[in-house]
């Protein structure tokens, strides 16, 4: 027998017991014709009694809790009310009130009822049937951080990732080891639920999230009142600490593009239960960004092309640095056949030609920022340049009957890439992403609608699969985490799209006991970074 049956047949009996009940309190109320009494022999009158006889008392009934405070003893303890399912009762079925009885009756009735849809609707065959005599346990949820994308209206956002904290007037930044920490995250405490960590912790002011700027040790603030944003002392320059952008922007020659600061990025806080959907999805979140190195593209699409002139000249400088391997390529080997010799004859003609011609493009680039303001026609016009230059690369493969290596001779432009002739193109790319997300996050009208068109869906891709949390289960092993003594304040992954990383690509985990959630201590929470 399912759940469902189960509880259908219990509703049955309950039904069955009513009608029962109801029928005994009926038939003991019910109206009754007298019987005539026996007729006696007639009786002759007693005399009167005197007018000095005194009468009876009548009776008086006194209740116990007055008779308590007039004798000073404790008054005698009352019969238990009735309760459905509670056949040892003190009352007789005659002094209870029918109405009362099939209220109560229905209203149980209805729950059960309400509980086998809710058994029909999940199909959670592996729970124990609902009987409605259990004590109800507490609902459990957990919260996700869903970045906005796109952000709606900035000055309405109460909890946001990365960017600036709002700090009361006068709050020094916090520091940890007499070092500024790194601003992490803030969240609205009144868009908490009200279930979430079994209803412990703060449900009004913010809470700040401060991480050392190296070692896993945090300060978490409770603020009653946020206050206005406060720019932080420092930029994300430590080479050991949290900061890591998408695609390895922040080591090698790629570092100096990079914009070393944490986006500021708008969350809702969103309340999942038991068997709901979850926002949260699993999956490689590299996923998109290897798809499109492997089928190549062109930036001369208006999706890639730079947005302003710090976008555009920084362009114009990954370009130049590029084209010094280009130039580099020298004559064949003189054991080189006749054939090959002339293939790279051709390649040195072709790309020499390109990084004159690119040079000239820079050195208007890098004049008309000094100058100019910016338009979207600047940008155009600039890529269409770079589009008309070619450039030659040697593509070798193996031939696969033979084995024999074959080199072969492609001709791209300059703004194309391919996986395999990488020159430029795809750093500048990455490099573009980065820039592209922090000019959004500030205000998305500064991207034109082929950029956004490109770029909203694959960052979407990126929140869902580095989505921080509240109120969970790690989503990764932690040491000594107890889920009835320990709750998860915060779980914040390794994140292309917030330029943060911990560890290997692993998660930063915030725990905290319960009972000093419940007191609203943060001084000795815990920082893990799971594996």
């Amino acid at each position: 027998m399912n759940q469902v049956e189960s509880a259908a047949l219990k509703l049955v009996l309950f039904t069955l017991a009513f009608l029962a009940f109801a029928f005994a309190v009926w038939w003991l109320r019910r109206p009754r014709a007298a019987h005539a009494a026996p007729r006696t022999p007639r009786e002759s009158r007693l005399p009167r009694l005197s007018r000095g006889t005194k009468p009876e008392p009548e009776h008086v009934e006194i209740a116990p809790s007055r008779l308590a405070r007039v004798s000073g003893k404790a008054p005698l303890e009352q019969p238990p009310a009735i309760e459905w399912g509670d056949v040892s009762v003190a009352a007789s079925p005659a002094e209870v009130e029918p109405v009362a009885v099939e209220t109560a009756l229905e209203s149980h009735v209805a729950d059960v009822e309400r509980q086998v849809v809710r058994l029909e609707k999940s199909g959670a065959a592996s729970a124990p049937p609902p009987t409605g005599l259990e004590k109800p346990h507490a609902e459990v949820v957990t919260l996700r951080l869903v970045p906005q994308i796109p952000p709606r209206d900035a000055i309405s956002t109460t909890s946001w990732l990365g960017g600036r904290p709002r700090l009361p007037a006068g709050t020094e930044w916090p520091k940890i080891d007499d070092q500024p920490a790194d601003f992490l995250t803030q969240i609205d405490c009144a868009g908490l639920p009200r279930a979430l960590w079994g209803g412990l912790g703060p449900r009004d002011g913010t809470l700040a999230f401060f991480i050392h700027r190296r070692k896993q040790d945090m300060r978490v603030l409770h603020l009653r009142d946020p206050g206005s944003p406060v720019s932080a002392p420092f930029t994300l320059n430590d080479p050991e600490g949290w900061f890591g952008p998408h695609g390895g922007l922040g080591t090698g020659d790629l570092a100096s593009f990079a914009v070393r600061a944490f986006p500021e990025w708008p969350v809702d806080l969103v309340t999942v239960r038991p068997g709901e959907a979850d926002p949260r999805e699993e999956g490689d979140a590299d996923e998109t960004g290897r798809a499109l190195y492997d089928r190549g593209y062109d930036i001369a699409d208006p999706a890639f092309h730079p947005f302003d002139w710090g976008s555009t000249t920084a362009m114009v400088a990954l370009l130049e640095m590029r084209l010094g391997e280009l130039a580099r390529e020298d004559a064949p080997p003189a054991a080189a056949s006749g054939e090959d010799a002339d293939d790279a004859k051709r390649r040195v003609a072709i790309n020499h030609e390109a990084v004159d011609r690119a040079r000239e493009i820079i050195a208007i680039v890098h004049d008309s920022a000094a100058r100019d303001t910016f338009a979207a026609g600047d940008a155009t016009a600039v890529m269409a340049a770079l589009h008309a230059i070619r450039w030659a690369a040697a593509v070798r493969t193996i031939d696969p009957e033979t084995g024999v290596e074959r080199t072969e001779t492609i001709i791209l432009p300059l703004t194309t890439h391919r996986a395999d002739a990488d020159l430029w193109v795809h750093d500048y790319q990455t490099m573009l992403f980065d820039r592209a997300k922090h000019a959004w996050c500030a205000n998305p009208d500064h991207l034109s609608a082929p950029t956004r068109a490109f770029y909203e869906p694959w960052w979407q891709e990126l929140a869902a699969r580095e989505m921080a949390a509240m109120g969970h289960e790690p989503f990764r092993h932690i040491a000594d985490f107890d889920e009835d003594r320990d709750a998860v304040l915060i779980e914040l992954p390794t994140s292309g799209l917030m330029s943060r990383r911990f560890g290997d690509g692993d998660n930063l985990v915030v725990t905290i006991d319960k009972t000093d959630l419940a007191i609203g201590d943060f001084s000795k929470i815990r920082v893990q970074i799971s594996n």
